[in-house]
């Protein structure tokens, strides 16, 4: 049985100036406390900006991508206590609002995240629980290859750009799903996922009777899509897939348990190739 989540999606902090700044595979890391819709998030911007808490720069940035376009999921401003990093302001998402902080000076960068810790990603040296991967800061990760299509299903290994991990234990709602092969896949609600049809979609989205693509490319029926909730962390990735023209759209496809999965550049940046037709014959041009 399928349950439609109400409440907001979930977000990111994004902790390069952090401890693990020296790491060549940037942590994020996802802020439970603060998590705002994407209309909220704007509003949060607007706030911040006026506030003169961000730049005009930063503003820019967080509301609209490389190109020039408004992002589907905004980047936010999030405050707590220097020192103490389990206490939270919620701050304003309006703009108007008063300009007083207190003591909540410390700032960072919110977006959205995925995969339970068990659920096992493809990397260069084979098949890791994300958790695992995570924790080793594993480098290399399993992608399609630039020219796969739904014909010619085929992969390359890229560098990982960047991981992210829920800042805390908390309670997940996820989407459980298993196919008529006998494969399964837990996930969080909008995590994409790519159907036989070569379209993308969120978890929430999908229905019994859809079809998973398979990492040997056929396709495997849903049979059964249950809401659990999971107690702790989730974890997710993004592989380094820039080019000079944009990302590579196939780049950010990898393989979960054993089938087509978007990696979290789709709840992100790339969240507007949501619903949209990714794998045919070749890539439309308005994708790339």
């Amino acid at each position: 049985m399928k349950v439609k989540l109400l409440a907001a999606s979930a977000a990111l902090i994004l902790v390069s100036d952090f401890a693990f700044a020296l790491d060549p595979v940037r942590i994020e890391q996802r802020c439970e406390d603060d998590s705002i819709n994407t209309t909220q998030g704007v509003g949060r911007n607007d706030w911040a900006l006026q506030c003169k808490y961000i730049s005009a720069r930063t503003y820019d940035y967080n509301i609209n991508d490389d190109w020039g376009n408004r992002r589907s999921r905004v980047y936010y401003p999030s405050f707590y206590k220097p020192g103490n990093f389990d206490s939270w302001y919620r701050a304003p998402v309006v703009k108007g609002a008063t300009c007083n902080r207190g003591a909540y000076t410390a700032m960072i960068t919110c977006l959205s995240s995925c995969y339970t810790p068990d659920q096992k990603l493809l990397f260069a040296e084979g098949e890791l629980a994300i958790y695992d991967a995570f924790s080793r800061r594993v480098s290399r990760i399993v992608t399609l290859d630039d020219d796969a299509n739904l014909d010619n299903i085929s992969y390359t290994v890229r560098n990982v750009d960047a991981y992210s991990e829920s800042v805390r234990d908390v309670v997940h709602r996820i989407l459980e799903i298993k196919t008529q092969n006998g494969g399964s896949l837990k996930v969080t609600l909008n995590h994409p996922l790519i159907l036989s049809s070569g379209h993308m979609k969120n978890a929430e989205d999908i229905q019994v009777g859809d079809a998973l693509i398979a990492e040997n490319g056929e396709f495997d029926e849903i049979t059964s899509i249950e809401e659990v909730e999971f107690f702790g962390k989730v974890y997710n990735v993004r592989p380094d897939s820039d080019s000079e023209n944009g990302v590579i759209l196939n780049g950010q496809i990898v393989v979960a348990q054993g089938f087509l999965s978007g990696s979290m550049y789709y709840q992100n940046t790339g969240a507007n190739h949501v619903n949209r037709l990714l794998l045919r014959d070749s890539l439309p041009n308005d994708l790339i």
